[in-house]
């Protein structure tokens, strides 16, 4: 057994009657083990005899050696408790949303524990069911934890209002340097003239973008459905380990950009995922109250502007071979596949940016 787990189940055996009072278990046994590219996660079953209780204990394993790497992920594993135990608490009391609740946290271990919560990754439901012509039960299924989304991602926001105001200026560099990098790749079709086309749409939106869009909270950074769990009743949010202040369309434009990226698979129909990133932005508007009578959050300039920063971001990283596994070389089939992107996000951004 991996010498930290054991540390860890150890810490938690004399924290028991701190950690759950009301109920303290007798005892922790693994029931899962899950090795990630740069974590370990376990499942543990406390042992005692009421209805059967899980938890789940991650911990980071960095793959470099440097002396601030060390400082990095303890950085983030920080962030992911201290993030988790506050909005799990400022939301407490919602009925269809929650968060996943932080229960300890070792950092000479690079350990966090949480409570497990109940549902399926709302990406794996939508690869299940939203396919092709998916049954009508189905899609309402899957509209109603999408709306649910839109509702957890604005009252996160709300519960972490920063002040402030997000400068736009930032975003014109961070998106040219991946475009100056799609230009050096001989795999894309990306040309000088779609880099000078972006980068004057992005010169006029930036200079354009009102006032009242440049509101600031906390990001989640990676709030996309493989980081919702889905019940009927509830939607749950994972993984806060990259939480940060920034600008309130970041979430926003990120959750819409991954919906649209089913759209690269043939067995996924455009209808279905309209459907799905309408729910999503209604259910943002009903709960961040910032809508007027006919507007829509897509056709804010700051949405735009950072729906095209998601989608370069992805382009680039694909290009650069970082959407791989385990560091290996795309084989034959997900180099076409890569293309078949390739081509599609290239065909988005010149449309978009020449007709928006």
């Amino acid at each position: 057994m991996n010498s930290s787990i054991t540390a860890v189940i150890a810490n938690l055996r004399a924290q028991a009657s701190e950690l759950w009072p009301q109920a303290p278990p007798q005892d922790f046994q693994i029931v899962r083990h899950a090795a990630r590219p740069y974590s370990n996660v376990y499942r543990l079953r406390l042992d005692d005899r009421q209805t059967p209780r899980f938890i789940y204990v991650k911990i980071l394993a960095p793959r470099k050696k440097s002396p601030a790497d060390p400082e990095k992920y303890l950085t983030r594993l920080t962030t992911e408790f201290e993030a988790g135990r506050g909005l799990s608490t400022a939301l407490g009391h919602e009925q269809e949303i929650a968060i996943i609740k932080p229960v300890a946290y070792y950092p000479e271990l690079l350990a966090m524990v949480s409570e497990e919560a109940p549902g399926e990754s709302l990406a794996a439901l939508i690869n299940r069911d939203g396919k092709l012509w998916p049954a009508a039960d189905k899609l309402e299924q899957l509209a109603k934890h999408c709306r649910r989304a839109g509702k957890a991602l604005a009252a996160i926001q709300q519960a972490t209002v920063a002040v402030g105001r997000f400068d736009p200026a930032e975003l014109l560099e961070y998106i040219d340097a991946r475009l100056q990098r799609l230009l050096e790749s001989r795999q894309t079709p990306f040309a000088a003239a779609d880099r000078r086309q972006i980068i004057k749409f992005l010169q006029s939106a930036l200079a354009a973008i009102p006032h009242e869009q440049l509101g600031l909270a906390g990001a989640h950074s990676d709030y996309a459905p493989f980081n919702l769990l889905a019940t009927p009743e509830k939607i749950t949010v994972a993984d806060f380990t990259m939480f940060k202040r920034g600008s309130v369309y970041n979430d926003l434009t990120y959750f819409y950009h991954r919906l649209e990226g089913y759209l690269h698979k043939p067995t996924f129909r455009p209808p279905t995922i309209r459907r799905l990133q309408e729910e999503f932005l209604t259910g943002y508007a009903e709960v961040s109250g910032s809508r007027k009578a006919g507007e829509h959050v897509a056709d804010d300039l700051l949405f735009k502007v950072f729906w095209i920063k998601h989608v370069v971001n992805n382009y680039s990283a694909i290009m650069r071979q970082r959407v791989v596994v385990k560091g290996k070389k795309p084989s034959l089939p997900a180099q076409l596949f890569n293309q078949h992107v390739f081509r599609r996000y290239n065909r988005w951004l010149n449309q978009f940016c020449s007709s928006s």
